[in-house]
């Protein structure tokens, strides 16, 4: 060893800690250029680490050597044989010796680097016994340093197939069950737990002894994590979450025996307000862990009240001002929030509901607050379940925004903009109660922004009608703010109106010119922060009023504010970019071609967003966030790898990432949500300009296909919308002939469009492969069927249309990697689904009737085979919306089949049979629509069915005197659209004298207006065939046909409306006084 080098090298590392920056700078590059270039750095920096007295240069010769054998793996192999095995032999030996943690734990990671490329060639074979007798020395110190080493060596296994653990695994397990109980050292004991955590990772749980093992480690496991919390080893306890992390996110059975006792745990420490804050969010964080990986055993143990009923104590603790800042009660919040998305409501809301009337009668306003934030955050998940239910809470709600106390008042706030989220409709009914609740919040000053938040969400759900009678005072009193207010608060008075121009549309005309006048000034803030922020929401505000008020109110300000959105997108605002983008294809949505020569300036715009790295600054990581292939590989707090998978290569410095650096990969940030909107916004701009966005088509689709495989499920999700909303709007352009459904095309896609098909289409299919967010699954499903809709079987058939019933198939029979509960083997096929599960096989049973609809009668043979899918989803424990989507998904296939659902008459009778007469509403409504249709397209003889069906319906034919909810407006409407059906098609076996009085005791139809056709038609047909009673009725049949007629809204079709026309015209010439009296003479031709 040259010891002129040696002592070169020396000299550099002191330097790099010297206080004078260029003599830092001078020793790093020498370094890098000149001894890290040479080979004979690796037994140098070893020489260095056993023999240099300065403590500094140890620890960095040790982070340098591990980087070294980790990155440039050749350095380590061209040295000689007996040089390698020296060193070795040394570090053995100063890892046993070496008396600082920092150094000892650098130079295991330097044994562990040359194991990587040693154990799998059997040419270290030292390095085990060694590691064994260690592990088991009377030295404390030793048994640490032995065990560090294990742990780390045990990661190369891990990563490594081809190096051997199960022939070790049984020695290992039980040095590791010793060293859990080691006498003298939490730290042996906190490395036993993390090495302990490698091994779950590679272990063969075909082997039931290893497996066993390891699950009955588990318990200790748990104990020296208490012994953490105990002895406030911060660093400890995150290690050993970390590794329980792993182990509830890999597809190991490992926890699966100890999640009730590992919930009991965390809820326990997350609970103890003396515990360090840091474990206790470490402890709400992994039951949130539990809820998202091991839902099913969550569900099956009913553990959902156990954590509801322990975590609202800590939902009432006090945050501080920081939204950002996560502290326990915002964990606990976002509990609650898991369990109502993963698990069935029934498992969710009955508990909570519990909770929320203890907490919301309490005296302390904390609690009260409490009540409305976990309400608040249960209902997206739990909407469709807590429909039928809103009387119970709207009393919460209510009284919340009256407290006496401003805390509870302002979440009040927060509960009205989730509500209006997901149930804006019925939000927006109470408006007579809470939008003079919320204008009084917006005139006290302490929740002033939590009221225009409020009143901002309220008013996006409102009708036309409703709001007029409000918008004089919304507007005077958000006008004086926007002037006067400072500019946290015009940001959410800037949001309320645009939300105010939304509900009122041509009737905000007054309030538009003097709104853009106190707004513009808005679009020129340039300082980031609270400015940048009100100058996104003044963009999309206009765009807003751009729709609202039309294109021509709007032609003053539409050049000068396109100006301002080019300008924006100059300022390094992710945020103002994807302000301006939604601005853009708003305005191509209000000018149509109009629009098309700002397209040359803003497509590229839109494409260079798409393009941007995510992660720039972070060697080795790639645009789209993911290094060389690796998605989210882990986030050890130590430790380096070389990840380029070339152990030759020294030259590419930059495929080399540290494990430091990996916790910066593969989020979410706000340029991913800026490419979200950017792919959004190409689907409006082509959708709206057609033939003017060819040009860029191409390139479009090629930015988009290369982000199919996005980290961030936004992306994917708006690439595959916008790409099949391409194909449909090339499609709507290329002038082709309305399609014909069946298996054989009759209809082929123009040229152009086959072939983006044929780009897009397996692409897709072949992310769908290795697709596991529900969302992203669901809009696959629901695009693919928009597309069909438009282009017909071309589009699949017969390339793609076995792949596409593949993943209808899979997602039913619960194989696809959204549906799967990968972890949990045990969990019951037909275990109740959480509403985002009920979502996805609901989008999928809308692919099998688009694809029923694109197929028509030739859909019966694969109708045979998913048949037995669709009924299963039918049954007792499945959820109300399951059982409603599975009866939608049989009208909507009996509607393409038409006649050819003849031979599943019978099977589909009997279920329809039973459902007719369901619990819930929205099942019973799907079961007389599809009832109607069966009746309507079947060639079997069902008139013996009739006198139960009409029983079955009378029910929901008649209006009840209050709470005629939604729901069962849409459910009578079906039955009467179904009683139609059963007059025509067989008048003779339907008791008329008694059916009619009922149906018109339903009329008139007031949501699914689809349902006039059946109706209408059934009594032209009774009135021209000349039946007595219906004759006996004609003042009543024609007043409903002068409501259809005359009414504001497009009830029916063109078509109809000419037959009713030509109806009314034929009754006037032989009774033209009822006609008149009806109000129908200015209908007649």
């Amino acid at each position: 060893m040259d010891q002129n080098f040696v002592q070169n090298l020396h000299s550099t590392l002191q330097q790099t800690s010297v206080p004078d920056t260029n003599a830092v700078k001078a020793a790093t590059e020498a370094l890098q250029n000149t001894f890290f270039k040479n080979p004979a750095c690796v037994p140098a920096l070893v020489e260095i680490l056993s023999s240099s007295p300065d403590l500094a240069v140890r620890q960095l010769a040790s982070v340098e050597l591990r980087k070294l054998v980790a990155k440039k793996s050749k350095f380590w192999t061209k040295q000689q044989q007996d040089t390698r095995a020296g060193i070795k032999a040394k570090l053995l030996e100063l890892v046993s010796q070496e008396k600082s943690t920092p150094v000892r734990n650098g130079i295991a990671r330097v044994v562990s680097g040359i194991a990587r490329i040693e154990l799998p060639l059997n040419s270290w074979p030292e390095l085990l016994p060694f590691l064994f007798s260690a592990a088991d020395s009377p030295d404390a110190a030793h048994r640490q340093s032995a065990i560090f080493v294990f742990y780390t060596v045990l990661e190369t296994f891990v990563e490594d197939e081809t190096s051997g653990l199960a022939q070790y695994l049984p020695q290992i397990m039980a040095t590791f069950s010793k060293a859990l109980q080691d006498p003298e050292s939490l730290e042996v004991r906190i490395t036993t737990v993390r090495g302990l955590g490698k091994v779950a990772e590679s272990v063969d749980e075909e082997s039931p002894n290893d497996l066993a093992a390891l699950q009955g480690a588990v318990p200790a496991m748990v104990q020296v994590l208490n012994q953490c919390f105990e002895q406030t080893h911060a660093e400890g306890a995150k290690n050993i979450f970390a590794v329980f992390e792993i182990l509830l996110q890999i597809d190991s059975q490992v926890v699966n025996p100890h999640i009730a006792e590992l919930v009991d745990f965390f809820l326990t420490k997350s609970a103890d307000k003396n515990a360090e804050e840091d474990l206790r969010l470490m402890s709400l964080n992994a039951i949130s862990n539990i809820v998202a990986y091991r839902r099913a055993r969550v569900q099956s143990l009913s553990l959902a009240k156990v954590m509801i009923d322990r975590v609202m104590p800590i939902v009432v603790e006090e945050d501080n001002e920081d939204p950002d800042d996560e502290t326990p009660s915002r964990l606990a919040l976002r509990i609650i929030d898991s369990l109502s998305t993963e698990l069935p409501p029934t498992h969710v809301f009955p508990p909570l509901l519990e909770q929320l009337q203890a907490y919301a009668s309490n005296s302390d306003p904390h609690h009260r607050k409490a009540a409305l934030l976990a309400f608040s955050v249960a209902i997206e998940g739990c909407s469709d379940y807590l429909r039928p239910h809103l009387d119970k809470f709207w009393p919460l709600v209510e009284s919340g925004l009256r407290d006496p106390d401003a805390v509870v008042r302002k979440a009040a706030c927060l509960t009205i903009g989730c509500l209006c989220e997901d149930l804006g409709t019925e939000t927006a009914a109470k408006h007579a109660s809470f939008l003079p609740a919320i204008m009084d919040l917006i005139n006290t000053e302490d929740t002033q922004r939590q009221g225009c938040v409020a009143i901002d969400s309220l008013l996006e759900c409102m009708d036309e009608d409703t709001i007029a009678q409000y918008l004089p005072s919304i507007m005077e009193r958000l006008s004086v703010l926007l002037e006067t207010a400072d500019v946290k608060i015009k940001a959410t008075v800037t949001g309320a109106i645009g939300s105010a121009a939304h509900a009122s549309k041509e009737a905000f005309l007054p309030y538009f010119p003097r709104a853009v006048q106190l707004m513009t000034p808005h679009l020129l803030l340039t300082e980031e922060g609270d400015e940048l922020d009100l100058r996104g929401i003044t963009t999309d505000t206009m765009g807003t009023f751009a729709e609202a008020v039309g294109k021509e109110a709007f032609r003053p300000y539409y050049e000068d504010l396109m100006k301002h959105c080019f300008e924006a997108l100059n300022l390094d605002s992710p945020q103002l970019r994807e302000c301006s983008f939604i601005f853009f294809a708003v305005m191509a949505r209000v000018y149509g071609d109009e629009f098309v020569p700002f397209l040359q300036h803003v497509v590229p715009k839109v494409i260079e967003s798409l393009q941007q790295a995510e992660h720039e600054g972070l060697p080795g990581a790639a645009p789209d966030g993911t290094v060389n292939g690796i998605g989210i590989p882990g986030s050890s707090s130590e430790g380096a790898v070389a990840v380029n998978g070339d152990a030759d290569d020294d030259d590419e410095d930059d495929q080399y990432v540290d494990e430091d650096d990996w916790d910066k990969l593969n989020v979410n940030t706000a340029v991913s949500i800026e490419k979200e909107v950017a792919a959004d916004s190409l689907s409006t701009l082509f959708s709206a300009t057609k033939a003017g966005f060819l040009p860029y088509l191409e390139s479009s689709v090629s930015e988009l296909m290369s982000l199919l495989d996005h980290f961030y499920y936004g992306i994917r999700k708006s690439v595959i919308e916008t790409l099949f909303s391409f194909i449909s709007t090339l499609n709507e352009i290329s002038g082709a002939a309305k399609w014909e459904a069946g298996a054989e095309v009759k209809t082929p896609l123009n040229a152009d469009v086959q072939k983006l098909v044929d780009v897009v289409f397996p692409a897709i299919l072949g992310a769908w492969e290795l697709e596991d967010d529900r969302s992203v699954a669901s809009t696959l499903c629901l695009s693919i069927t928009d597309a069909l809709s438009k282009c017909g079987p071309a589009l699949v058939v017969p390339k793609y249309l076995e792949k596409t019933c593949g993943i209808v198939s899979h997602i039913l029979e619960k194989r696809s990697p959204p549906t799967l509960d990968e972890f949990e083997s045990d969990a019951p096929e037909d275990q109740e689904a959480s509403e985002y599960e009920s979502a996805l096989v609901s989008s999928s049973v809308d692919l099998l009737g688009g694809l029923a609809g694109a197929l028509g009668a030739d859909f019966a043979p694969l109708f045979s085979k998913f048949l037995p899918l669709l009924v299963k989803y039918y049954a007792p424990g499945r959820s109300d919306s399951e059982r409603s989507t599975a009866i939608g998904g049989f009208a909507e296939i009996i509607l393409g089949l038409g006649g050819a659902v003849t031979p599943f008459t019978e099977q589909i009778l009997s279920i329809l049979s039973r459902a007719i007469t369901d619990d819930a509403a929205q099942v019973r409504q799907n079961a007389a629509f599809a009832s109607g249709l069966l009746i309507e397209y079947s060639n079997e003889d069902l008139t013996p069915h009739f006198p139960a069906l009409l029983t079955a319906l009378q029910p929901s034919l008649v209006k009840p005197a209050e709470n005629d909810t939604e729901e069962l407006q849409v459910t009578r409407d079906n039955a009467c659209g179904c009683l139609g059906r059963m007059i025509l098609k067989r008048p003779d076996q339907v008791p008329i004298e008694q059916a009619l009085p009922i149906l018109f005791g339903a009329m008139p139809l007031e949501q699914d207006h689809a349902e006039w056709a059946p109706v209408l038609t059934a009594l032209i047909s009774l009135v021209q065939g000349n039946n007595a009673v219906a004759l006996s009725h004609l003042d009543t049949i024609l007043q409903l046909f002068a409501h259809v007629l005359g009414s504001k809204e497009e009830l029916i079709s063109a078509e109809l409306r000419g037959q009713c026309v030509g109806f009314v015209s034929a009754i006037a010439a032989q009774a033209p006084e009822q006609v008149e009296a009806a109000g129908l003479k200015p209908y007649l031709v």
